[in-house]
């Protein structure tokens, strides 16, 4: 390379280090820093150490373990399930496995808590049958059931794609040497799979730690880390609030350093072939339980989408409901204060993919590539991973509630509280693209006379244009049903579908919070799918 194009490409780093340094700095550095320096100031030992909140944190800690032990065994089952056998229904469920991906988390609570909670489905049954009419699930016993639904996903995605690539030939060598079925397994196939177990049990414990619309549904006599830092502020207690918000910061590090793998993922080998089910007992079996896990993985989809046709005005003493109505839907499209919180919505989930992206992909090219100052944006971007988002609202809080910065109860304060939070999503995502991208292709444009500008648009673009596309869907997607941060920091300017849900479900339009519920839902299946059409495109 000619010393005119090393400097220009030491210049092209330089700049996009610096816009790097400078967006992360304002936005994660900053607000983080200001955050501890306040609840250092300010600390509130009694918060910690007495009440509600020292009960909040064993109940965190708590249910982050058997989150990650629920989840874990629920998930790898079924990894293994799908993967190892060939079943009636076993292509319908491989899909529906990632269904819960696409269920934003208020919306899934909320069907839950319609299914189990005290005016559930479930209960009037018990109710209806036994006569007991005080059995309802509450507490610790229905959040960790939430999680396990949710994060359970997490296992079975890594899990697959590791049995998917994980050379069988080795298990085969050791069934050959004698080793039984059992000793094979731990001391074969669970080393295999350690570093997809660690990411998973990793991904598990922080989100539990993070979880806030399970707890504040069905947490009332279980305070937990996130909804106690809301209530010390709603109590306008800030010190509480800002101490709590850094002993969450810190469960989440130790999530980190529990959870965080050693060990390189192994390399593909010869890929087994999932085993069929020849005997007709076998295949009955196999095929009831593949159809009961896929009607479990629907329940709370087809829940939400009865439920907003319900008239529920009519619906107080029936064991289900007999009025239904398509009022709730009518209602969200012809009047304009009810589709304002799905415009506000969009626009800032926009905004924020925008951001991320602008940001984002400068620095997935400076860690990809292994430029200077790579290490440091890496670490930079992925702090936010590590926060709850309701840690990140009260870093916003604590650093732009100042006259001379003062965006703090603004309508800008969302759209960017949605990039910090997903901001490393589309970084890891872009980073993939940019690390198998083929630096000689520009090299060869450029020998053969192409200038940048050409080697960008019918070159570098076209290329990375399916990842980006995913990356960015994801980050709208994931936007579009925010709640742990929305809650801390909306306004009535800007009050977004999640806030609309909650308001409508504890005043009186519950069918209109199902019927926003299902228009959310299918927004993010949408953007899902569209992510997951474009990602699985090679590069």
């Amino acid at each position: 390379m000619s010393a005119y194009r090393q400097e220009n490409q030491r210049s092209l780093d330089r700049t996009l280090l610096i816009i790097c340094a400078v967006a992360l700095g304002i936005t994660v550095i900053y607000p983080t820093g200001r955050l501890v320096l306040e609840a250092l100031r300010g600390w509130q030992w009694e918060v910690v150490l007495e009440g509600s909140g020292r009960q909040a944190i064993i109940n965190t800690l708590g249910m982050c373990v058997a989150s990650v032990i629920t989840s874990g065994l629920v998930g790898t089952a079924m990894a293994f399930f799908v993967t190892r056998f060939r079943f009636p229904g076993r292509a319908p469920l491989a899909a529906l496995a990632y269904l819960p991906f696409a269920l934003p988390p208020l919306v899934g609570t909320l069907s839950f808590y319609y299914l189990i909670g005290t005016d559930g489905l479930f209960p009037r049954i018990v109710h209806q049958i036994a006569g007991n009419d005080s059995f309802s699930l509450e507490g610790p016993v229905s959040i960790l059931l939430i999680h396990t639904y949710s994060f359970s996903v997490y296992f079975y995605a890594m899990v697959s794609a590791a049995l998917e690539s994980m050379d069988s030939s080795q298990v085969e060598a050791a069934r050959t040497l004698g080793a039984t079925r059992t000793r094979a397994f731990f001391k074969v196939t669970i080393p295999a799979l350690k570093p997809a177990l660690l990411g998973a049990s990793l991904l598990a414990f922080m989100t539990s730690g993070a979880s806030f619309s399970a707890p504040l549904f069905f947490g009332d006599d279980f305070p937990y880390l996130s909804v106690q830092i809301v209530n010390e502020r709603s109590q306008f207690n800030q010190g509480g609030a800002l101490t709590l918000s850094v002993v969450l910061g810190l469960v989440s590090l130790l999530g980190v350093l529990l959870f965080r793998s050693r060990t390189a993922p192994g390399q593909s080998g010869t890929k087994g072939t999932p085993r069929p089910i020849t005997s007709t007992s076998g295949k009955i079996l196999t095929g009831v339980i593949a159809w009961t896990c896929i009607f479990i993985l629907l329940i709370p989809q087809i829940n939400i989408v009865w439920l907003s046709f319900v008239d529920h005005r009519e619906w107080f003493t029936e064991l289900v409901p007999t009025m239904f109505t398509v009022d709730n839907y009518v209602t969200l499209f012809t009047e304009d204060s009810a589709f304002r919180p799905i415009r506000n919505s969009f626009w800032m989930s926009l905004v924020a993919a925008a951001l991320c992206l602008i940001v984002g992909l400068p620095a997935a090219y400076l860690i990809g590539r292994d430029r200077r100052g790579a290490r440091w944006v890496n670490v930079l971007v992925m702090i936010p991973w590590a926060l709850p988002g309701t840690v990140v609202a009260m870093n916003l809080i604590a650093a732009f509630n100042d006259p001379w910065l003062p965006l703090y109860n603004t309508m800008f304060i969302l759209p960017l509280a949605y990039f910090i939070r997903f901001i490393p999503l589309l970084t890891r995502m872009a980073t993939a693209a940019v690390t198998q991208f083929d630096g000689t292709l520009i090299e060869a444009a450029q020998t053969l006379g192409a200038d940048r500008r050409y080697c960008f648009m019918h070159i570098i673009l076209p290329l990375m244009a399916p990842s980006l596309v995913a990356a960015t869907a994801l980050v709208f997607a994931s936007s579009l049903g925010e709640f742990v941060a929305t809650i801390l920091l909306y306004t009535p300017s800007n009050l977004p579908i999640a806030i609309q849900i909650n308001q409508e479900w504890r005043g009186s339009g519950i069918g209109s919070a199902f019927a926003y519920s299902v228009l959310l839902m299918l927004l993010v299946t949408a953007t899902f799918l569209l992510s997951r059409k474009f990602g699985t495109r090679t590069i």
